[in-house]
């Protein structure tokens, strides 16, 4: 009746001013640090301050590594590795949102290993990454609590994603989220929203993660439905950063399902953000989900109170996309690039490559 097996080898601190009220937990760690960062967002937010002043209490040597862009290369990431090797750094700290920890965890790799940028994504490596505390600045990815580092292959513009990769050890204070505009935060909301929503469905999913999805599920749906002027209360941005949370914790089980597949495209040859990418293909999932797992829809649907349809129209009333042109050019790369044995079979029912391209052509 109930599964309940799971991995989670990260330690998660939780709550407000979580830095400072444990900060003893980095004596251990070392006396040199790489931090990882984007340009702003780990300064405007507090945290990368939070940091250097417990850095400060304790002599620890920091060098900043701040050349991290949304959709992050693979590229940046093994000269972050390279300088935190060249540096003798003995751990590292990722700032920010999905991009910079996801860099984070690559770097921690390319610290300790002197591979080729590619052969990261072989998984195995002669030397353990460098310890990595991951500080999360957005309520999305959920990134900090997950073993899966998304980078864009240099060399081919395309996302892949690196499936190993845990941090130590997280630091979770909502509050870094509260300095995130309006637009950027409905984008990670709808990220952790195709978090749960994907996992929730998956074959791999069990009582656990099923848990956990249906958590974040009802808490993005409360925030997008009480939203008003563009504006987020306190409340809000707990709820939203909880469900973060959720959805990284439901997909460090599960994976995620054809909608992260579908959304790459977008946010690869369009510039749409990742949240709304993947939230354009959610109502499909959740259609999809109800005919090929009723049982599993109805459990899900009876459990946060809402109706398939009711969920459907909140995202898509949050989801407008500038405008897309799709060539039949576009199209048969496209289906090249998921007709792959498998690409699919995360996702409920038997979704393939032709469906995806109908999709496409529904939609756009």
């Amino acid at each position: 009746m109930f599964d309940l097996s799971y991995y989670m080898p990260t330690k998660i601190i939780y709550g407000k001013n979580c830095v400072e009220n444990n900060a003893e937990v980095f004596k251990s760690l070392g006396k040199k640090c790489l931090i990882v960062t984007g340009k702003h967002s780990a300064k405007e937010c507090g945290a990368l301050d939070d940091i250097l002043k417990t850095f400060k209490r304790f002599d620890i040597e920091s060098i900043i590594f701040d050349e991290v862009l949304q959709n992050p290369l693979l590229s940046v990431c093994k000269k972050g590795g390279q300088i935190a090797m060249e540096n003798n750094a003995d751990f590292i700290v990722g700032i920010g949102g999905g991009s910079p920890l996801d860099s984070a965890k690559a770097i921690s790799v390319f610290a300790s290993n002197d591979l080729k940028p590619i052969d990261i994504y072989n998984e195995v490596y002669e030397n353990k990454p460098l310890p990595l505390v991951l500080i999360g600045t957005t309520a999305g990815t959920g990134s900090e609590v997950t073993p899966y580092s998304v980078l864009t292959v240099d060399e081919t513009s395309r996302k892949r994603t690196v499936h190993n990769i845990f941090a130590d050890l997280c630091f979770c204070d909502y509050r870094y989220t509260v300095s995130l505009n309006y637009h950027f935060s409905v984008s990670t909301a709808l990220d952790s929203l195709s978090h749960c929503i994907e996992s929730y469905f998956s074959p791999k999913s069990n009582t656990i993660s099923q848990d956990f999805a249906a958590s974040g599920i009802k808490l993005v749906y409360e925030v997008l439905d009480s939203l008003k002027d563009e504006c987020f209360t306190d409340e809000q941005r707990q709820k939203l950063y909880a469900a973060s949370i959720y959805g990284g914790l439901s997909i460090t089980k599960t994976g995620t399902g054809f909608c992260h597949a579908l959304g790459y495209y977008l946010t690869e040859n369009f510039d749409v953000s990742h949240g709304f990418a993947c939230a354009e293909f959610l109502p499909a999932y959740i259609k999809n989900a109800v005919t090929s797992e009723p049982k599993k829809a109805q459990k899900l649907f009876s459990e946060i109170n809402l109706s398939p349809e009711k969920l459907s129209d909140k995202i898509k009333a949050f989801t407008t996309l500038p405008e897309v042109t799709i060539t039949d050019e576009d199209k048969a790369k496209m289906f090249e690039r998921w007709n792959v044995n498998g690409i699919f079979k995360n996702s409920p029912g038997n979704f393939n490559a032709n469906d995806a391209i109908k999709l496409y052509d529904e939609l756009f």
